[in-house]
C-alpha cells in the first residue's frame, strides 16, 4: 500500500516534539502529504526542518500527537511493519552518511543489492545514475576524497536508486553550484513525475519561488502554508541530457 484510502502518504494530527527536558521544537504540527505531491520545506536555522523529516522517516518518535505512513499508524505498528515502511522512504541527508569504506559506485549499488537486484542490473542502472549527476569519471572513487558537492550528489542517487514511494532531502543543494542545483532540482521532479512523494528542505527560496511548487514553512516550531507562484522546469536545465529514471524499479 503506498498511500492510505484517501491517497494520503502522510498525516500528521497535532504533532508535538521535544528533545529531553528542553523547550518543545515542533508545536501541534498537522499535515498531510498527498500521493504524488512535491513539497518545499521552509524556514529559518533552527525552525525544526531537520526535525520534521526526522519524524517523517521514523528516526525520532513524537513526544505527543498521531503520525501515520501510508496509511499505518507509527505508534502502533509491529516492528516487521516499521521495516517495510521505512524501505519505501528515501532520504538524502545533510551530513550524507556515505559509507567511506566503499567506492561511489558501491555506496549507491547498496540499496539494490539490499533488495536483491542482479548485479548485472545494478551496474547498468548505478552508472546511468552517477553519469547524469556528472560522477562517472569518479565511479571507483571514495568519499573521503570527493568534494563536499561530489559527496551530496553521491548520497543523492543513494537515495533515488531504489525509486522510492516517499523521498526526503535537507538541503539537498546546500554545497552545490547553481546550474548543480537546477539540475538536482530536475532529477526530483522526475522522480516525482514517477509517482514519488517529495519533500525537500531548504534556504534556498530563490530556487523554491522559481519551481513553484507547495510550500511548508516552519517558524518557531510551528508549521504554515504558504504561497508559491506557478513556475517549474520545463524539462529541466540546459544540457540535461536524456534520464528516465528507469533503474531499479520496484513497481508494486
Amino acid at each position: 500500500m503506498a498511500a492510505d484510502k484517501n491517497g494520503c502518504v502522510a498525516r500528521f494530527e497535532n504533532v508535538g516534539l521535544r528533545y529531553g527536558l528542553g523547550a518543545e521544537v515542533l508545536r501541534d504540527v498537522s499535515l498531510e502529504l498527498e500521493q504524488g505531491s512535491f513539497n518545499f520545506l521552509i524556514g529559518s536555522s533552527g525552525a525544526g526542518k531537520s526535525s520534521l523529516l526526522k519524524l517523517m522517516y521514523m528516526a525520532l518518535k513524537p513526544t505527543r500527537g498521531m503520525i501515520t505512513l501510508f496509511g499505518h499508524e507509527i505508534a502502533t505498528a509491529h516492528r516487521k511493519e516499521l521495516i517495510g515502511l521505512r524501505r519505501r522512504v528515501g532520504v538524502v541527508f545533510q551530513e550524507f552518511r556515505l559509507l567511506r569504506h566503499l567506492s561511489a559506485f558501491d555506496n549507491v549499488a547498496l540499496p539494490l543489492r539490499v533488495a536483491g537486484v542482479k548485479e548485472s542490473e545494478i551496474r547498468e542502472h548505478v552508472i546511468e545514475l552517477l553519469t547524469w549527476v556528472g560522477l562517472k569519471d569518479h565511479l571507483a572513487t571514495r568519499p573521503p576524497t570527493l568534494s563536499g558537492g561530489q559527496q551530496q550528489r553521491v548520497a543523492i542517487a543513494r537515495a533515488i536508486i531504489s525509486r522510492p514511494k516517499l523521498l526526503l532531502a535537507d538541503e539537498p543543494t546546500g554545497n552545490v553550484d547553481d546550474r548543480m542545483a537546477l539540475r538536482l532540482m530536475h532529477l526530483f521532479e522526475e522522480m516525482n513525475k514517477l509517482g514519488a512523494t517529495v519533500v525537500i528542505a531548504t534556504h534556498n527560496e530563490t530556487l523554491v519561488n522559481r519551481l513553484g511548487h507547495s510550500c511548508m514553512r516552519l517558524d518557531a516550531g510551528q508549521l504554515d502554508f504558504v504561497e508559491t507562484p506557478v513556475s517549474g522546469l520545463s524539462g529541466g536545465p540546459a544540457n540535461a541530457g536524456g534520464f528516465d529514471a528507469g533503474w531499479g524499479r520496484t513497481d508494486d
